[in-house]
């Protein structure tokens, strides 16, 4: 990563990290040069369940304190996206990590003032990878009319990296040429430095620095000097001490300067000059890693910029073992063998000729991929083999992104700064004016093909999969799927849905030995459910059939994975804690959730109720019965049998408890209120529990063909519509509910019960109750106007009050609702939001 110190051009103020939040800071303005001293975050969300866009900026604090009120010159995400870098241009560094609500940040270190002054600005900083795969999409082929075939590779990234997996490092120069290295213990920093040169006078300082990671695990770091126009390349090898019985590559306990020393090797210096305009000054050096490919060589990319446009020039490091003969080995050298020092190559390669001016430039997707951005806003992908650039296209046989589907950027305002979005479909702008502005991919070819859609599914499908299996934020995929959703026939949601449950690998169609308690944590579930439920949420949060299908699942899951939670914690004592505290307030937070799940059994028994008076009525084309079709569905009818399942096991958790006379009356209360919420639904648990199983064993007895079940299976849960095969399972339903759930159901209370505040079909609603909401997690009344603030989620906009994680874990570890502190019940982030007009 390049930085430059000069204000008026910094590369490197705005940063887009993988769990979805963005970073900058301001450039200054000549009637607010402080501005540039501050730090504001932001982030991209759905503002009424149809429309996206980026928030409202909010100010990172402490960053003026800590650094003094200097101007802000980089900001860096760490290769998770959980820490934040922030250096200012005096070079003093601070990191904040991001705990919980995606826009609360905490200050975790802060570097000590620096007494350099400007010689001690930071010119060049990076943090190290992570010694974990990457994922890259192979392209998607189609195979027959509609299908196509995904596939996805592993590769490793280069090091160095921390010894232990989860700790973060990272490394910077120095303008006077110091090199300096943080690397983490705990969850502290420590810091160590070291001169690069001896020799270095003040007027060789370097303005320009960038690091890269070579093969063979070393950095390699590419300095410029502009007073003497000298680019300088150094090789640096990061060693980390460990004890002798440590048991692998653990870093030691104690506080020791020599955790981890560097070494460094010059193996360049030269003048460096525009090939092509003598005057071009160097305004960007980028230090690119090889690829995986056996080929593929470190590159440094040299920028050179003129009012006419910029120049980029590659630079290849070639890296030659020097091989000596064996006699020479044998020469009294046996004991102690000289090693083979490798010889390190500097070759320049072509350049090309911008007719813009450049003012961004990175590599992305494992280094396969150059990205430039320009000063007129515009952005550009260019191959990393042949430079050549990504063109939009329509290639109705082979995707490998939404290029190959005929989208591109947008047109952009002038730009101070750009940063591409972790999923490289999107990305914001920095204007003059400090404003952030949001950029997403979109169709810019006029395609005549009348399956154009299946591309786009594909390609929407391929990134969407990469964002899930690299625990990545896919808010921006999910808003070019919901904006093309929106602007195209209904058959092309089903299309996307189809072509991401195929490139993620999950069928419908579940097979006759699927585990529920396994089922249920798949990850892969929650994505396919939140981009359904996504894509079928339309203005004012209402939900079409295929949104209330998904929404109603997301939450038949949330209820099974807290009941585990709560059903463990009822049975185990924690030090120093009551235990009748712990279980009373274990099941208090678990009644809300308890009372979403008998309300909903009502809402199911409504429509069955009516299809056993008119039965024709749920059979016509046009019918439209949610109740019924997730009976009939394999997913749904799988959580609702765990969620019965569940709903029987809290009856006999609280007849063991009436049965003990040692409860506690805080925990009897609890209990107490349980048992009232379970007796208090117009259908029995156990009497419908009988129902769904006989449906279960129905279908997979009567339907045996895997092609013909998938089939069903995708028509009624992305289409809500009863497949003609189907109608025979639908009179048995009829015939089974009236004449053994039917007398049992108190019909009178089922017709007038209340089911809309579930918030199935539209937003969750209390009627005749003003400043009252309810809070999507705990499914419980939250009185939103007595509080400063509270969450909500960025995709779904589900709100919940806002709770101490630290105080609830340390005092009831398995308490259910912890595990939802960072992610929303559908996956996406919690933001800690105040603005009463989210709440419409």
């Amino acid at each position: 990563m390049t930085i430059q110190n000069k204000l008026s051009n910094s590369l490197s103020t705005v940063a887009w990290s993988k769990v979805g939040l963005i970073a900058y800071a301001p450039k200054p303005a000549p009637d607010d040069p402080a501005r540039a001293s501050k730090v504001y975050t932001s982030y991209i969300h759905c503002t009424d369940g149809e429309h996206w866009d980026i928030a409202k900026p909010q100010l990172l604090q402490d960053v003026n304190r800590i650094h003094d009120n200097a101007p802000i010159a980089h900001l860096s995400w760490s290769f998770f996206g959980v820490e934040l870098a922030c250096i200012d241009v005096n070079g003093r560094v601070s990191i904040f990590l991001h705990n919980g609500l995606l826009n609360h940040l905490t200050c975790v270190y802060q570097s000590p003032s620096p007494v350099d002054g400007i010689a001690a600005g930071i010119v060049g900083f990076k943090w190290l990878n992570m010694n974990k795969p990457v994922l890259l999409n192979n392209p998607a082929t189609r195979q027959g009319d509609k299908q196509f075939h995904y596939g996805i590779h592993k590769v490793s990234p280069f090091g160095p990296w921390h010894p232990q997996a989860n700790k973060q490092a990272c490394i910077g120069v120095t303008r006077s040429g110091k090199l300096k290295f943080w690397y983490q213990l705990d969850v502290r920093y420590q810091e160590i430095a070291q001169d690069l040169e001896t020799d270095l006078f003040p007027e060789d300082n370097y303005s320009l620095a960038s690091f890269g990671s070579d093969r063979d695990n070393t950095l390699v770091l590419a300095v410029y000097s502009a007073a003497r126009h000298i680019l300088k390349l150094f090789r640096i090898s990061i060693h980390w001490n460990v004890l002798a019985t440590g048991g692998g590559n653990m870093p030691q306990s104690k506080q020791d300067p020599d955790w981890a020393t560097i070494q460094v090797k010059r193996i360049y210096s030269n003048e460096i000059y525009c090939p092509k305009y003598k005057h071009a000054e160097l305004t960007h050096l980028e230090v690119v890693s090889p690829t995986n490919h056996p080929e593929s060589r470190l590159a440094v990319y040299a920028v050179h910029s003129s009012k006419k446009g910029s120049t980029i020039q590659k630079v290849e490091v070639v890296t030659l073992p020097i091989m000596l003969h064996s006699n020479f080995h044998a020469l009294g050298l046996g004991r102690n063998p000289m090693p083979d020092d490798p010889t390190d190559i500097v070759q320049f390669q072509d350049y090309h000729d911008l007719n813009r001016i450049l003012i961004g430039l990175s590599s992305l997707y494992a280094d396969n991929i150059i990205c430039c951005t320009y000063a007129d806003g515009s952005v550009e992908m260019r191959q990393r083999l042949t430079f050549a650039e990504t063109m939009s296209q329509f290639n109705p046989q082979s995707v490998l992104n939404l290029f190959d589907a005929g989208f591109g950027f947008p047109s952009a305002e002038p730009a101070l700064e750009i940063c591409i979005s972790p999923n490289m479909v999107a990305f914001v702008l920095l204007n003059k004016a400090a404003e952030l502005k949001l950029y997403y991919m979109r169709p810019i070819l006029k395609v005549e093909d009348n399956d154009a859609s299946s591309p786009i599914a594909a390609a929407i499908a391929l990134r969407h999969t990469i964002a899930c299996y690299s625990t990545m934020t896919c808010d921006d995929i999910v808003l070019i799927a919901s904006v093309e959703s929106l602007a195209r026939p209904a058959e092309f949601q089903e299309a996307v849905l189809k072509q991401t449950h195929r490139a993620i690998g999950f069928s419908l169609d579940l097979s006759k030995d699927v585990q529920a308690d396994k089922f249920l944590v798949l990850p892969s579930l929650q994505k396919l459910l939140c981009l359904q439920a996504s894509l079928g949420t339309l203005s004012g949060w209402r939900r079409n059939p295929a949104g209330t299908m998904a929404w109603a699942a997301i939450n038949l899951r949330l209820f099974s994975f807290a009941l585990t939670f709560t059903l463990k914690a009822t049975h185990q004592k924690q030090p120093g804690v009551g235990e009748g505290e712990v279980k009373g307030d274990t099941v208090t937070t678990f009644l809300g959730l308890a009372r979403w799940c008998i309300d909903f059994l009502a809402y199911l028994n409504k429509d069955l109720f009516e299809l056993g008076r008119n039965p024709d009525k749920f059979l016509k084309p046009d019918s439209l019965s949610l109740p019924l079709i997730m009976l009939l569905g394999a997913v749904p009818r799988l959580l609702i049998r765990y969620t019965l399942r569940g709903l029987r096991g809290l009856e006999q958790l609280i007849a063991r408890n009436n049965s003990k006379g040692d409860s506690d009356p805080f925990t009897r209360l609890a209990y107490q209120q349980l048992d009232e919420i379970l007796k208090a639904g117009p259908v029995q648990v156990g009497t419908f529990e009988k129902l769904v199983n006989d449906v279960d064993n129905f279908m997979r007895t009567n339907f045996q063909d895997p092609v013909e079940r998938l089939g069903m299976e995708q028509s009624l849960f992305f289409n809500a519509r009863i497949p003609v095969e189907l109608h025979s399972v639908v009179h048995r339903i009829r015939a089974v509910y009236l004449q053994r759930i039917k007398p049992d159901v108190d019909i009178p209370t089922l017709y007038f019960y209340p089911t809309k505040w579930l918030g199935l079909e539209e937003k969750y609603h209390v009627e005749e109750a003003e400043g009252v909401e309810i809070d999507g997690l705990r499914k419980q009344i939250m009185k939103v106007h007595d509080r400063p603030a509270w969450r909500r989620c960025v995709r779904c906009g589900s709100i919940a009050a806002i709770e101490d994680s630290t105080k609830s874990y340390n005092k009831f570890p398995s308490m259910w609702t912890v595990a939802f502190q960072r992610n929303c019940i559908c996956g996406s982030s919690w933001v800690r939001c105040s603005d009463p007009s989210l709440l419409k």
